[in-house]
């Protein structure tokens, strides 16, 4: 501990304060499409498409300030007297990214084009529509390992901590990644004592995200100003397993398994409003 302090800028300096810095730097550049028809005939629809990539150093964040895998812990930055040596990916660059969403309006019933009245029109008319859909990349994540391979007297001991990541001696990449496998585990070993591992910062990726809910809406008039408002959503419809990060600690045994997904099963919402 005293060999290792001794060799600190500021040896007599003895409470730890391991990365706690505003430094970082980000580029953020991006291809952005619109496509937007407003409410017309009983139609509309949004969709956007963006393609980009954000690149940079301690921009993601050391203490998850952005959303992301790949913005908590300490392995974003390994040498703090090189930043730029972790320079890579940043947590919220999300390659593409595809949005849409639909609304139609069955042309029936009260205020309608056809079967404005009567009791076909109470039964038939003033139903709704509508889809949002999601289609993205993953989020980039870090790898780690644990332990204070590089001798710079870090708190190995606390189970949150892990600055160090891998060194990289295979393709980490599967051509068929699965829950319980998705990146090679073989392609990664500990550096050498008193090194810093040579992997890239964020360097692996987590799955697509697909996302689709739909939901009905029907509108009961009840005389001039009230009106029975009725609606059905179901949320992710075709029941997407989208999954999310592996256990990115190759010192643990389970590395590189899938354990939760990130976004919900299927699930169906029945409501009533009541406006006046």
């Amino acid at each position: 501990m005293a060999q290792v302090r001794a060799r600190t800028p500021f040896p007599w300096y003895n409470t730890s304060a391991f990365y706690s810095t505003s430094n970082g730097t980000s580029n953020y550049n991006a291809l952005q499409v619109k496509l937007d028809r407003r409410f017309s005939s009983g139609f509309l629809y949004l969709a956007s498409y963006t393609w980009s990539k954000a690149i940079g150093v301690g921009g993601s964040g050391l203490f998850d300030v952005e959303n992301g895998p790949g913005s908590g812990g300490f392995s974003i930055w390994q040498n703090y007297y090189d930043l730029n040596a972790s320079m890579g990916v940043l947590a919220f660059s999300i390659p593409h990214f595809l949005s849409m969403a639909g609304q139609y309006a069955l042309p029936v019933g009260r205020g309608q084009r056809y079967l404005n009245q009567g009791p076909a029109s109470y039964i038939l008319g003033n139903w709704q529509m509508n889809t949002p859909i999601q289609l993205r990349s993953g989020q980039p994540y870090n790898l780690a390992i644990s332990g204070d391979i590089a001798n710079i007297q870090a708190p190995a001991s606390a189970s949150w901590f892990s600055y160090m990541r891998p060194n990289v001696v295979g393709n980490p990449k599967l051509a068929h990644p699965m829950r319980n496998e998705w990146y090679n585990t073989a392609a990664f070993v500990s550096p050498a004592t008193g090194t810093y591992g040579n992997s890239g910062t964020n360097s692996l990726s987590s799955a697509h995200v697909s996302e689709m809910d739909m939901s009905l809406f029907k509108n009961f008039p009840i005389g001039e100003q009230w009106s029975l408002n009725f609606r059905a959503e179901v949320f992710n419809i075709f029941n997407f397993q989208n999954y999310g990060v592996p256990d990115n600690n190759i010192s643990d045994p389970t590395a590189g398994v899938i354990t939760n997904n990130i976004t919900t099963p299927r699930e169906l919402q029945l409501g009533v409003h009541l406006t006046f």
